[in-house]
């Protein structure tokens, strides 16, 4: 969450963080779902950036 709060990440680059960390997707989807996290595309890319309230 962290790191998206910076700037968004890339789906490629969350999947690679994923995978260093042993996680899977359902930690995004949790996120996701709880409005933490949003899902956006742009220029053909899907991105995750954490939701300023």
């Amino acid at each position: 969450m962290s790191i998206t709060a910076v700037h968004p990440m890339r789906e490629d680059a969350v999947k690679e963080f994923l995978d260093r960390a042993k996680a899977d997707w359902s930690i995004v989807h949790e996120l996701v779902a709880h409005g933490q996290l949003i899902r956006k595309e742009y220029d053909g890319s899907i991105f995750y950036m954490r939701k300023i309230h």
